[in-house]
């Protein structure tokens, strides 16, 4: 890309030329954390999902969810038309409490849920539309599911100008937090738009032995991006790490794959069956 593109640049190059060629580099490498922020407009990556692609969300909730329950900013929790299944969407891990390593404090509402559900036979957890947002939140989320200390995640940091120079892998570790740890059945729903944070929080409940994962491979960025300015007042996004899963996999471009693969159909949204969740509502209703 540098070799490519570095030469069209010149003392006389244009606002306009500039913004363009700064455009097909953010195209070509495509990352969803690589973006261009400009007085000329915004560029993102070209996400590859179609616009009939149903399983990013609930379809016809009435059927399957019971109305009228509490919510907040990012968690929305009621309970299946079975009052014995939990269901939760967490819209979005965005938010930042004090600092980078300290939890949004929005997000500790999940313990007041999980204390309100203790006698429930399982939990269906929704991110099929999270884009992700900031990792600690997600962490201290599923750390509300955790049995004991579980290493989830392993990333190395981009620490020098070379093309291989990398920080040496560092694990990160989910462990049992909150006054409450639901530990009974859980299924987490997902969808090629969850993204980012929410992929981390996905590798971490995956890795826990009462969680299923159900639904579509994930987007396959977790790219943990920074934010820097150019001299001429534009900003720029860029990817810093590379992540791996519990297992060494490397999730970049390629996603979690679900533990049950299962899309929601044009068809079956035309008809109101949303298959994710039936399937997630099933599992539950069959576990011991």
């Amino acid at each position: 890309v540098y070799t490519f593109y570095r030469p069209q640049i010149t003392p006389t190059t244009s606002d306009r030329q500039l913004f363009n060629i700064f455009s097909n580099i953010v195209y070509g490498i495509n990352d969803m954390h690589v973006s261009l922020y400009s007085s000329m407009g915004d560029v993102y990556w070209k996400t590859m999902i179609p616009a009939s692609y149903p399983s990013r969300r609930i379809i016809n909730a009435a059927k399957y969810i019971r109305t009228g329950a509490p919510q907040n900013s990012v968690f929305e929790y009621r309970t299946c038309q079975d009052p014995t299944i939990g269901y939760i969407i967490i819209r979005t891990f965005e938010g930042q409490g004090e600092g980078l390593s300290v939890t949004d404090p929005r997000y500790l509402a999940i313990d007041d849920i999980l204390s309100q559900w203790k006698n429930m036979k399982g939990i269906i957890i929704d991110v099929r539309w999270n884009s992700g947002g900031n990792g600690i939140n997600a962490e201290t989320v599923a750390d509300r599911f955790a049995d004991q200390s579980r290493e989830f995640l392993y990333q190395c940091q981009k620490n020098g100008p070379g093309k291989d120079n990398f920080s040496a892998w560092k694990s990160r570790s989910i462990e049992p937090k909150g006054s409450y740890q639901f530990l009974k059945p859980v299924v987490v729903l997902t969808s090629r738009a969850t993204m980012s944070s929410a992929e981390i929080f996905v590798m971490a409940m995956q890795n826990l032995p009462q969680v299923t994962i159900v639904g579509d491979t994930t987007a396959g960025g977790v790219g943990n991006p920074i934010n820097r300015e150019l001299l001429n007042g534009w900003t720029y996004r860029l990817s810093t790490a590379i992540t791996a899963d519990a297992q060494g996999r490397i999730m970049e471009d390629v996603g979690i794959f679900p533990d049950v693969p299962i899309l929601t159909t044009v068809v079956d949204s035309a008809n109101g069956i949303d298959r994710i969740l039936e399937k997630g509502i099933e599992i539950i209703t069959n576990s011991k």
